[in-house]
């Protein structure tokens, strides 16, 4: 979903200590709101459906109107977390994933002390600390959901796995059904319903990916990088790059160069 920060006002953010031996009071997001939670220590719970889920350090929770906060405490061990409300325009909420997760926890102490003391700072620009906030959370938020694979089922995060160790080789399908211990018909339903691409297909995008990689950083002739990324020939290799991103391998050099600076 596309997020226009402009249309998101910043309202507070604090740093909030439960206190030891109660739990808090859940608050009910109203709707044009949104309430997030980073989790900085300690350890609580949150209504999730009918189930209470446990949060600890690095839990990043985005409620949007109708949830509510985080509701229970570990009484031992009272939760803490970076509490950020804010203003949209839309009454239903940005639509944005629930529950992820940021798992370096030095950056996620620093990045609260940060946004705390800038916010307390009343000279400095309201705008500009929303653009930072919202922008450095939305990026841990999709960065979580691309390093878990969107939850996908073992055999094919295995599959995945081996195509990118070895995308250059030939990647029969045989091979593929034996790393992911399915019939080779099996994997390619199960490409198709979770991924939408067929095993070839997948082989062919990790093909690209490193070809793309190659051009930008390298001074490899296309016919050296054709080979090196599985393609066999320059002939193929540009077709097939082409009919992918719309311009010849050599094209997609000169303009990533030229914008780069690099004549």
């Amino acid at each position: 979903m596309n997020i226009h920060l402009d249309d998101l006002v910043l309202l507070q953010a604090s740093h909030y200590r439960q206190t030891a031996g109660i739990h808090p009071r859940p608050i009910a997001v109203p709707p044009f709101y949104e309430r997030v939670e980073l989790v900085t220590g300690g350890r609580g719970w949150v209504q999730d459906g009918e189930e209470w889920r446990p949060v600890a350090p690095g839990d990043l929770i985005w409620n949007k109107p109708g949830d509510c906060t985080i509701g229970r405490s570990d009484f031992e061990a009272p939760y803490r977390c970076l509490s950020v409300n804010l203003r949209t325009s839309k009454p239903e909420g940005l639509g944005l994933p629930r529950f992820s997760f940021w798992p370096n926890l030095e950056e996620v102490k620093q990045f609260t002390r940060e946004t705390v003391d800038l916010f307390m700072d009343e000279t400095f620009d309201r705008r500009v600390l929303r653009d930072y906030l919202v922008t450095r959370l939305l990026f841990q938020l999709h960065l979580h959901r691309h390093q878990t694979g969107s939850k996908l089922p073992l055999p094919i995060q295995l599959t995945l796995e081996w195509i990118k160790e070895n995308f250059a080789t030939s990647c029969p399908v045989a091979e593929m059904a034996r790393v992911a211990g399915w019939s080779a018909a099996h994997l390619h339903h199960a490409f198709a319903q979770h991924l939408g691409v067929t095993p070839h297909q997948a082989v062919v995008r990790e093909r690209l990916r490193a070809a793309r990689e190659k051009l930008v950083s390298s001074t490899a002739p296309v016919k050296q990088i054709a080979v090196e990324c599985g393609f066999g020939d320059a002939s193929s290799f540009t077709h097939v790059f082409k009919a992918a991103v719309g311009m010849t391998p050599g094209a997609y050099r000169r303009q990533h160069l030229s914008f780069s600076g690099v004549s």
